[in-house]
């Protein structure tokens, strides 16, 4: 595999030119290599102080629907210290998520590009980058304080995803050493989602008889965008062990984002809330149980993995906590762009943009948020980073100080911070697990919208299979972690399903409250669960010890019991025991719950580890996650 700078290096290495007819516009024609400008891929640049100067506006800026069709203007003023002959201007547009890519060769065809300058100069050249760039440079006489270049693109679809602020972003090299920076405020545009399709309904997971909640119901388009909800009636349906008990009606002005509901619970049962709006859209909530009595812990869900236009997905980091816990009725959430992928490096002030995100949404009892990044290596793996207080370095992959698993781990040492490895049986690229994983890893990640990485040929199992790279892999190894799920998600939609991927990922955790401090406790505890996407219960215990446990059991304390609960969202297929890798007990699901007090007879001498294992008829999953058991 090769590294992550290559990788890189490769992106830039292909590219066509234009030169020069006119005065003010330049017209596509081949260019030879000799006319090609050095240029230092973004996330490997070292700008100089000059670098990065000069203003930009966009023209129209919107908003625009989801995929819709336009014509755009980007008109650049070259800043105070100019660029030197050999330096460059590059227009960034996103390469991701539907987004037209510029291109300067094919006048009929979409994104069809030209150049105009304030100035006239035969050595000025445009060239097409892959992904999305377009470098204009003048070999001799360099662009001077004030200039103009206005870059004219045709027949550009926006983005697919809805997203407060695309940027167009413009990098300057001022001095002509290949290394750029873009400019401080780059123009962007706003992308509105289109007409509601669905509604999705959450609701809080365990409640009590008498306490009082909010059912939250968020518009969403097609590809599942934040939309409106539409004027007229709305009712919300209270169904109670699979009869209706309550109906509640209101009316929505047409300018509401998201509708919530209070209801009281006034007897113990399963419940679930399905709102329909006078023009059909529907959606139905979440399984909600209700009963007697204070738990021990209490049960959140969280999605803490997945990525913002500040890396290669789209939308703002504020938009995606927002629609984590708006949308999708999350407890808990992570951003977790890349450090070392993507259109502009994560440091600096794109750091601290993140931070503040993250720690604006922190709101201790309600919503917790945690500092994360993801370090992207294509050689051992890509892993999670996390730190519970808010604030943190980031450590790239790419970095010759911190490019193996072993050397972020020290680095991490005097930090409050936990990695996660995800997609680890396959997808990008799998897990190396000869390397065991460092004592600030608490569990892994087994579903993502990549798949699942439970063992290899597993249901909706992620593609580019790695013999030896699964989770059961890992627990054969003798590695003590946690299960969890997390989206991974690009569309800045944590908590849902991405458009075409086989499943996504949940976390569930019990903590005693929420807040960062008590749910990084239960990380460390590892009583956490994973789902491939729907909010389902569990519990797990061995040995009456929880998940992520691990006891000691002697041969005079008899067989070892086991016992378990799962509550679903749809009827369940079946529920399993996994020992070791192996179903030791199996039952068909008989609804949407199931609850057993078993024994294993017999443990196995030395450690083993034991997790529970749920499918639903509808094809979705859920793990628990082990507990070791060491037989003396």
């Amino acid at each position: 595999m090769k590294t992550c700078t290559i990788r890189f290096i490769l992106l830039f290495l292909f590219f066509a030119g234009v030169s020069c007819s006119e005065k003010s516009e330049m017209k596509t024609a081949a260019a030879g290599k000799d006319s090609w400008p050095h240029v230092v891929p973004y996330l490997d640049s070292t700008p100089s102080a000059k670098d990065g100067q000069g203003t930009a506006s966009v023209a129209p800026a919107g908003p625009f629907l989801a995929g819709a069709m336009t014509d755009f203007e980007i008109a650049f003023t070259v800043g105070e210290a100019g660029i030197a002959p050999g330096g460059f201007v590059i227009l960034q547009v996103s390469p991701w998520w539907g987004w037209t890519t510029p291109q300067t060769l094919d006048p009929d065809g979409p994104g069809y590009t030209t150049v105009r300058t304030s100035f006239s100069d035969a050595s000025t050249k445009a060239f097409t980058l892959q992904l999305g760039r377009i470098v204009v440079s003048s070999a001799s006489r360099g662009f001077r304080h004030g200039e103009t270049i206005t870059f004219n693109l045709k027949d550009v679809r926006v983005d697919k995803f809805a997203e407060a602020e695309e940027l167009f972003q413009i990098f300057t090299d001022a001095d002509g050493d290949g290394h750029s920076r873009c400019i401080d405020k780059p123009p962007s545009v706003r992308v509105e989602a289109r007409e509601a399709v669905r509604l999705e309904v959450t609701a809080p997971s365990q409640v009590r008889p008498g306490e009082t909640i909010k059912v939250g119901a968020a518009p969403l388009d097609v590809l599942g965008n934040w939309s409106t909800m539409p004027p007229g009636r709305w009712r919300l349906s209270v169904i109670r062990n699979g009869h209706t008990v309550d109906d509640i009606a209101g009316e929505a002005s047409g300018e509401e984002k998201r509708i919530t509901i209070p209801y009281v619970f006034a007897e113990e049962g399963l419940f679930f809330f399905v709102v329909e709006t006078a023009s059909r859209l529907q959606g139905k909530s979440n399984v909600v149980f209700c009963r007697q009595g204070e738990p021990a812990l209490n049960l959140y869900f969280g999605d803490i993995h997945g990525h913002s236009r500040m890396s290669d997905g789209t939308g703002t980091p504020g938009d995606y906590y927002r629609y984590a816990r708006q949308v999708s009725g999350l407890d808990i959430a992570a951003l977790t762009d890349h450090a070392d992928y993507g259109t502009i490096p994560i440091d600096g002030a794109a750091w601290e943009r993140i931070k503040d995100a993250a720690n604006t949404a922190y709101e201790p009892g309600e919503f917790v948020t945690f500092l994360g990044f993801e370090w992207t290596n294509w050689k051992y793996g890509h892993r999670n980073v996390y730190y519970r207080d808010g604030d943190g370095p980031v450590f790239r992959s790419i970095d010759p100080e911190s490019d193996s698993p072993q050397e972020l781990w020290e680095l991490l040492r005097p930090y409050e911070a936990m990695t996660a490895a995800h997609h680890v049986g396959g997808g990008p690229i799998s897990t190396d697990w000869s390397i065991p994983p460092g004592p600030k890893e608490y569990f892994v990640e087994i579903s993502s919208i990549h798949g699942t990485s439970e063992f290899l040929g597993g249901d909706s199992a992620v593609y580019h299979p790695v013999r030896g790279a699964f989770v059961r892999d890992a627990l054969a190894r003798g590695y003590r972690l946690g299960i969890v799920g997390g989206g991974d998600t690009h569309d800045g939609h944590p908590g849902q399903r991405s458009a075409g991927a086989p499943v996504t990922g949940l976390m569930g955790v019990y903590a005693k409250e929420l807040t960062r401090e008590a749910v990084w406790e239960a990380f460390r505890r590892r009583q956490v669960y994973a789902t491939s996407g729907p909010k389902i219960i569990l519990s797990f215990r061995a040995g009456d010890s929880p998940m992520g446990s691990e006891i000691t059991w002697s041969r005079n304390q008899g067989p070892l019991p086991l016992a378990f609960r799962a509550i679903c969202c749809e009827k369940i297929e079946s529920v399993e025991i996994i020992r070791n890798g192996q179903a030791v007990f199996r039952t068909a699901g008989e609804g949407l719950t199931a609850q057993y007090l078993l024994t294993d007879p017999d443990p196995p001498s030395g450690t083993s580890s034991y997790y529970l294992r749920v499918k639903q008829a509808d094809g979705n999953l859920a793990w628990s996650s082990p507990v070791w058991v060491t037989k003396n």
